[in-house]
């Protein structure tokens, strides 16, 4: 403060003017308090009079510090003062947040913040997600505060789903939809604590698909497909050939294929590792007759509109339907559905006596667990191995 002209005025209250900045017809004036704690000499800061600081507020802010002071109660300081104001506005601030979080229906927060937080999703997930949303979370919570959502009335969906035939699986998916709904609500401050849904137990089902098709089976299918759409045709031969899911056909472009070492490259999977899948003789064929010269960049099997497809076209259930391989089965998991396609790759090649290591490979599964399913097909070894028992039992 040396170097300035400090002007007292009046005892505990004193100010200097601004070289320059003027205020009115004035100069601006900065005004400070100075006032004794505990035998220390103190000299607080008020503000400028441009900022709205007067003789009179200066007056009265003075006046509270000494009533604090000889009251033995509240700030003696502006510092601390200041510092108490703004532990109250905090605090005033945290309770109306909690006060708005009491209001925030589970409809209200899956609306203005969870649905536009999923762009990084698949367009398919998105759409079973609010297909699920509206069919069974909303009617149930939508309109009671995302707060009050508690375990017993997640279990009580879990029955209603139950009684209704809904598979485990989609129950699993539906309280899973919940569960990313709370937590992103519990990083946005809303909710707090253990979420509803971690001791909703789902009851054990093995959801895994166990059709494949015979030879005879396939054959019927692709000629049925090659009739009504070349590009189905193209899409299921890929998948019965090659072993591919109908996203990584969908995705196929011209870069990916390799006609001179007859393998495709498989980028981007859901197991989130490349790998490549071999062309038949048949495969080939196909795709040769479907290059003209296209950019690497192309698509092989693009939509009509240039995009890529969203999904496996409904003409192939029509002609599953029309063929009647469905016929009088009532369990989806025997049920024929495109990706029974990938389903039999892998089971012809475990029963041709290929090893599991390299159908895992070939499938591009994320563990070789996933393709332990198939080990009852394999050949008579593992018979063989099994009724060895039989000689110790003699």
């Amino acid at each position: 403060m040396s170097g300035r002209k400090w002007i007292t005025e009046e005892r505990g209250i004193r100010y200097y003017e601004h070289e320059t900045r003027m205020h009115g017809k004035r100069r601006d004036r900065y005004y400070t308090l100075r006032f004794t704690v505990d035998g220390k000499q103190i000299e607080e800061g008020l503000g400028w009079l441009s900022d709205g600081w007067t003789l009179t507020k200066a007056r009265i802010e003075l006046a509270k510090l000494k009533e604090a002071k000889r009251i033995g109660n509240g700030a003696v300081t502006l510092r601390q003062a200041r510092d108490e104001a703004r532990k109250k506005r905090t605090e005033a601030e945290k309770a109306e947040a909690q006060e708005r979080a009491t209001k925030i229906t589970v409809d209200d927060f899956w609306s203005s913040t969870y649905r536009l937080t999923q762009g990084h999703k698949k367009e398919s997930t998105i759409k079973k997600e609010e297909d699920l949303y509206t069919r069974w979370l909303k009617p149930y919570f939508g309109e009671k505060p995302l707060i009050e959502i508690n375990e017993e009335q997640l279990e009580n969906l879990k029955q209603t789903m139950l009684a209704d035939g809904k598979s485990p699986r989609t129950i699993e998916y539906a309280l899973a939809i919940f569960s990313q709904i709370w937590h992103l609500a519990n990083r946005r401050g809303i909710v707090s604590g253990i979420p509803p849904t971690r001791n909703v137990k789902i009851p054990k089902f093995d959801n895994r698909r166990m059709r494949f098709l015979s030879r005879e089976e396939a054959k019927t299918l692709l000629q049925a497909l090659k009739i009504v759409s070349s590009d189905l045709y193209t899409t299921a031969l890929l998948s019965l050939a090659c072993g591919l899911r109908a996203g990584e056909i969908h995705a196929l472009i011209w870069a990916d294929v390799d006609f001179s070492n007859e393998i495709l490259l498989i980028r981007d999977p859901k197991s989130g590792k490349n790998r490549h899948a071999y062309m038949s003789p048949e495969v080939k064929v196909v795709l040769e007759g479907k290059f003209h010269g296209q950019q690497p960049g192309e698509l092989v099997l693009p939509a009509k509109t240039g995009g890529q497809r969203g999904q496996v076209s409904k003409v192939f259930d029509r002609i599953v339907k029309e063929l009647g391989f469905n016929d009088g089965i009532a369990d989806p998991r025997q049920k024929v559905v495109f990706h029974t396609l990938r389903h039999t790759f892998a089971s012809w090649l475990v029963q041709q006596g290929t090893p599991l290591y390299t159908v895992s490979e070939l499938m591009g599964h994320s563990s070789l667990a996933m393709t332990q399913r198939y080990a009852h097909l394999a050949p008579d070894g593992t018979r063989i191995s099994a009724m060895r028992i039989n000689d110790i039992l003699k």
